[in-house]
């Protein structure tokens, strides 16, 4: 729980700057540098991973593929003229696909997703627990088909969610 924190905690000290590689490792450096089974099994904490890891039925790149892999995904995100929420259900389903941690993935690609939506001026989401099943569906779709819609439309639905469950706070500071 702690290293979700410094995750959270540092992407908001990032908030200036671009999603690049180095903001990324250090995501997942915040996330799982006190994680002693991390290090006991030799995971590089903050870097890519040096195993080749099977996610499910997705068929994940190789470790030496993963510089470069991240690298065209990040150019591609950059050079788009204007980022939409199809923009980054493509790119969360291609960054999962890359899998480029030993473990963390999901949890940091999730982060990513908030650090692009307030970048971006889009109403971020909550991926809930009880909707995890659905995401996954998406998400496999999106991984094996291209199709981003699905996942796209699932990131709407929980937009909305989470603006029809944010109350505004309005203090009547007389009456205090």
């Amino acid at each position: 729980m702690n290293g979700h924190f410094k995750m959270f905690n540092y992407v908001m000290k990032c908030m200036e700057k671009p999603l690049s590689e180095d903001i990324i490792k250090n995501m997942h450096k915040n996330l799982k540098e006190g994680v002693f089974e991390d290090r006991a099994n030799g995971y590089a904490i903050g870097g890519w991973r040096k195993r080749a890891n099977r996610v499910s039925d997705i068929q994940t790149a190789l470790p030496q593929e993963v510089p470069e892999k991240i690298h065209q995904l990040l150019e591609k995100y950059h050079n788009a003229e204007k980022i939409t929420l199809y923009d980054i259900a493509k790119f969360h389903a291609q960054f999962e696909n890359i899998h480029p941690f030993q473990d963390g993935n999901g949890r940091v690609g999730r982060m990513i997703i908030l650090k692009q939506c307030l970048d971006h001026n889009i109403v971020p989401m909550i991926i809930r627990d009880i909707h995890k099943a659905e995401y996954n569906r998406y998400l496999n779709k999106a991984q094996h088909e291209q199709d981003y819609k699905g996942l796209e439309a699932y990131f709407e639905k929980e937009q909305k969610y989470y603006q029809e469950s944010t109350i505004p706070m309005i203090f009547d500071f007389d009456e205090l």
